[in-house]
């Protein structure tokens, strides 16, 4: 926020003014208490805020995407009913102007897609601070991208590297349904205690 800068009880009056005078998107992003939003402060991270402050991992924001990805089911378990996963799916070619973010998207059921031909098809959602949950019902892919951060200048550039890596990973769900799957049972680093610190 411009404000602290040089805090300044005129500067601060005088911007939450402007913020809401002439942008809607400045104004759904100018509030009391924005900053400890954005920095990620554990109040914000600790309540129950329905459909804000989702907090997850990559692998289970991914593997939620998934049960739209595949007809409403993981594992053979159903989460989602079929009607709800058509209804998600079905009238997604609608694009209109959002007016916070002031770039066209196709909003449907609280889920947007990529506004740019079919550089990313499917659906998915962006959240506040940039994390991302992506699905393409059609080749039944999911996946997610999340960091430890909320805005952040580099927030653009996780979102350049998604699109970047979304195409990667079409092409690897493509070659593993052709050769057949392989299951990753230890992924990732194994945890362990730290142990003393020398010195």
């Amino acid at each position: 926020m411009p404000q602290d800068i040089a805090p300044n009880a005129v500067l601060t009056c005088a911007m939450r003014r402007l913020a809401h005078r002439f942008s809607g998107g400045f104004r759904s992003m100018y509030f009391p208490g924005a900053i400890a939003a954005v920095q990620g402060e554990a109040p914000l991270l600790d309540a129950e805020i329905p459909a804000a402050n989702g907090v997850a991992t990559a692998r289970a924001l991914a593997r939620m995407y998934g049960a739209i990805a595949n007809g409403g089911e993981i594992d053979g378990i159903r989460f989602l009913s079929r009607e709800l996963v058509t209804g998600l799916t079905r009238n997604r070619r609608q694009v209109l102007p959002d007016r916070n973010l002031l770039v066209p998207l196709n909003f449907h059921l609280g889920y947007h897609g990529m506004p740019i031909g079919n550089v990313m098809p499917g659906f998915g959602h962006v959240g506040l601070g940039g994390s991302i949950g992506w699905t393409d019902p059609e080749t039944g892919v999911a996946f997610a991208l999340v960091h430890n951060r909320l805005l952040s200048p580099l927030v653009m550039t996780d979102h350049a590297g998604f699109v970047g890596i979304y195409h990667l990973i079409r092409q690897a769900a493509a070659q593993a349904r052709k050769r057949g799957y392989q299951p990753v049972t230890p992924f990732g680093a194994p945890y362990s205690e730290p142990g003393a610190a020398a010195g």
